[in-house]
């Protein structure tokens, strides 16, 4: 008798397998907000955990267990519904790392600018799988929410500023703006000579231990420390030939990799600086410790 007022299986089943897609277990408000991202008729998102549990044969509503720290319905498909090709659910919160470098390294090539994120993590996620990322195709939206939450958490790309997540440098290239009375321009302020040319050199470095491209060094100065570098303020024509003057002759090693199509910029042995030097490494690593600090607390 009440099969007439029982809710179409076929949509609740695409529905539910778009969700095991995500890979982000199907608790009822992560559903409500999908339902309401797909344009669904408003009687369905009010009602969908009553219309799932119209059909027992196929899928599972699972009420919180008593002394839970949610009171959200979780739906998922029995057992022998389940789709074949479903990898399992992504644990968001899980301290491990399964993401390959390559991809970290695009994220974070990615993130080199302004970008402002509203949702929170999965607001986050979710805009990063619209745009289309390469790097990100083969990965589902919940492991692309685990690597916002690795992001935050462990690599430092983002913090969250105001409601809002933001690339980590972005925040702090704000701190350091003129409304802050640093006395900043846009460009960021040049630097001045070869000692402080070393600080933002070894201060860098701690960020990108594995080495700098050459070719991206004076970009990557600009976006992370808000500096501005000129070979012309050393009398050099090219970026490369400041790396024949003392000290950084002695202090940095220029590398190529890629059949001589890429110089990377890395730190020599730090055993083997003058005392000079050494004195403003040990500074950049006190400004950076502090640094860390300070961002800790912003939010």
């Amino acid at each position: 008798e009440s099969r007439g007022t029982e809710a179409p299986r076929a949509p609740l089943v695409s529905f539910l397998e778009f969700l095991y897609e995500d890979r982000i277990k199907p608790m009822a408000n992560y559903v409500k907000g999908r339902l309401k991202e797909r344009s669904t008729p408003e009687p369905m998102v009010k009602s969908f955990v009553e219309l799932y549990a119209q059909h027992p044969d196929l899928f599972i509503v699972q009420q919180p267990a008593p002394g839970s720290q949610t009171d959200e319905a979780t739906i998922f498909f029995q057992k022998a519904s389940e789709p074949s090709w479903f990898k399992g659910w992504v644990d968001i919160d899980a301290p491990d790392d399964p993401y390959q470098e390559v991809t970290w390294s695009e994220l974070a090539k990615f993130l080199d600018g302004e970008h402002t994120f509203a949702g929170g993590r999965y607001g986050m996620a979710r805009e990063l799988m619209q745009r289309n990322l390469p790097f990100l195709a083969e990965l589902s939206l919940g492991e692309v929410c685990h690597m916002v939450q690795l992001a935050i958490q462990h690599r430092r790309l983002i913090v969250y500023h105001r409601k809002m997540l933001k690339p980590i440098q972005t925040v702090l290239c704000q701190q350091l703006s003129p409304a802050n009375g640093t006395g900043v321009n846009a460009e960021g302020e040049e630097i001045k000579d070869m000692d402080d040319l070393c600080l933002v050199l070894f201060r860098m470095l701690i960020h990108h231990p594995q080495g700098i491209r050459l070719c991206r060094m004076k970009q990557m100065i600009k976006h992370e420390l808000c500096r501005k570098l000129s070979e012309m303020a050393f009398q050099c024509t090219k970026l490369i030939e400041l790396f024949n003057q003392e000290p950084l002759s002695v202090t940095f090693v220029l590398d190529t990799e890629n059949d001589g199509k890429s110089i990377y910029v890395r730190l020599g042995d730090p055993d083997k600086f003058s005392d000079h030097v050494k004195r403003i490494y040990k500074q950049a690593n006190s400004t950076e410790a502090k640094q860390a600090l300070q961002v800790g607390s912003v939010g």
